[in-house]
């Protein structure tokens, strides 16, 4: 008989990359959370297909990055043609190349299986997911909301002390809640869309065809499967455009490319896809949250849905985590406030790639249409809270190439006595807040920051003295910490568990002296 009454502190409705990332951050943290998902088991289905660089320091933090990298790519070559002509092979330059502030460039890794990297860092930890479960009815009062859900084996009523609606475009709980999602449809730019099995073409690059006669044609090889994405842009003017089919596919690459000995043999997954451009009014309504999808629908320009969502999970995992373990509830208002600004920005930025690429594939023009998917804003390196509640004043010297509401740097160090190198992201890695208490070779008081959430640190000294021996320090050979976050002389700086600076404080010389702010 299945289970009536069910109490939990967290409820995740969404068992995509978003809710799973929340769950993940959750779970490690020790918050008791349950996932649902109205599907019968994961979607096979590559919809996206780049992880962009902050979303690689968020699978950096919750531990998969490794099983990433290993199954992802970083550099695919894109060829270019004319019909059965190459007409160029290049890799595009890649934004966000690694370097050492920021380690990850964008990785082609399709959806599907980074879902299941991140189901079975759930498993790992201790969680689980609910599958063909859908949340019919979500209630709330001032303490818990009640969400009834409907499974195969009969209703549950669900009591959990914050609800987060992760359930994509046609969110149940934002309905349910009465949020709007507003914004537009580009009924212009659509797409066949499919997951096809292609005999005869080599899997060392994407192929893509671009003209002003049949529009734009991708094949691109899904790292660690034998699986490729196909796309292809509908005329503007078929107005009501067939579903797809594998004959429309074949007779579709048949028309751009007929490319001899190259077969399209199956297809795993069909779909006619339709560029929506909308955000919703709030992102919060009493104890209920909505993130990714749920909360924002982008143009698939620039590979931002996906990683925005997650980025979304990360921002409020932690948040939600200090709540129940006893902080002010008002920290739970910063995830708004902090994060629909950023997908304010990033659909205006994915909206307008779009419409740039479309007009150079209408002029045939490849490789602006391909340059144009990119760009420094699309890394997520970018991103940042300069105006939170959360974020310190800036220092005296407002020079800091790292400010309070900035992403946290990585920069590598050595352990003092093994000489074992040390990156900035391993000290970072983990649910805790980090103080980096920067000076030159010269001992100093710890600076006071202002901690309102009262959080447990832990801290770490970044000194260049070479000659140091003592725990919880790491010597900064040649100054590189020191310069990824731009600090002369002593200063502190107060990191958040989501990786954000939150405050950077000048720290006073043990001789009496006031450091000048780094």
């Amino acid at each position: 008989m299945a289970e009536a009454f069910i109490s939990t502190d967290v409820l995740i409705v969404g068992a995509g990359p978003t809710g799973l990332a929340l769950a993940c951050d959750l779970v490690r943290r020790g918050i008791n959370c349950r996932i649902l998902d109205r599907a019968d088991g994961p979607s096979t289905a590559s919809r996206a297909k780049t992880i962009q660089p902050r979303a690689l320091e968020v699978a950096d933090d919750l531990g998969v990055i490794n099983r990433v990298m290993e199954l992802g790519a970083v550099h695919v070559p894109t060829r270019h043609y004319d019909h059965d002509k190459v007409i160029s092979e290049a890799v595009e330059a890649a934004v966000g190349t690694a370097e050492p502030g920021a380690p990850y460039a964008p990785v082609w890794l399709s959806q599907p299986i980074f879902e299941q990297i991140l189901r079975d860092c759930l498993v790992e930890l201790g969680g689980n997911i609910t599958w063909g479960a859908t949340a019919t009815d979500v209630r709330q009062d001032g303490d818990a909301v009640e969400v009834s859900v409907r499974t195969a084996t009969g209703d549950q009523q669900v009591r959990a002390r914050y609800v987060v609606g992760c359930d994509g475009g046609r969110s149940l709980v934002r309905q349910q809640i009465g949020v709007a999602l507003e914004g537009v449809s580009y009924g212009e730019h659509r797409w066949w869309l499919g997951d096809v099995h292609i005999e005869g073409l080599d899997r060392g690059c994407q192929h893509l065809w671009m003209s002003p006669e049949h529009g734009i044609l991708s094949l691109f090889p899904l790292p660690s499967t034998d699986i490729w994405q196909f796309q292809a842009s509908i005329p503007a003017d078929d107005h009501d455009p067939v579903q797809p089919t594998l004959e429309l596919f074949r007779h579709l690459f048949a028309e751009h490319a007929g490319l001899p000995g190259v077969a399209i043999t199956d297809a795993d997954w069909l779909s006619l896809y339709k560029i929506n451009v909308c955000l919703a009014d709030r992102y919060r309504m009493g104890r209920v949250f909505l993130a990714g999808d749920a909360a924002h629908i982008h143009s698939p320009a620039g590979g931002q849905g996906m990683n925005t969502g997650i980025q979304d999970a990360y921002n409020l995992g932690w948040k939600l985590a200090a709540v129940l373990g006893g902080a002010d509830a008002a920290l739970l208002d910063t995830y708004e406030v902090e994060r629909r600004p950023v997908a304010r920005a990033v659909l205006d930025d994915s909206t307008a790639r779009l419409h740039a690429v479309m007009h150079a594939a209408e002029s045939g023009d490849g490789s602006a249409a391909q340059h144009g998917l990119t760009g420094d804003f699309t890394t997520g390196l970018t991103i940042a809270y300069p105006h939170s509640p959360l974020t310190g004043p800036m220092p005296d010297c407002d020079q800091h190439r790292a400010r309070p509401g900035d992403r946290a740097p990585d920069a590598e160090a050595v352990e003092p006595g093994s000489g074992r190198a040390i990156r900035i992201f391993d000290l970072l890695r983990g649910p805790h807040w980090t103080l980096l208490a920067f000076d030159r070779g010269r001992p100093a008081a710890q600076a006071t920051i202002d901690n309102p959430l009262a959080v447990e640190l832990r801290t770490v000294r970044v000194t260049t003295d070479t000659t140091v021996t003592q725990p919880g320090t790491i010597i900064d050979l040649g100054g590189r910490v020191h310069s990824a976050y731009d600090i002369g002389e002593s200063s502190s700086v107060l990191i958040r568990p989501d990786g954000y600076i939150a405050h950077i404080a000048a720290r006073t010389a043990t001789n009496g002296s006031t450091a000048q702010p780094g």
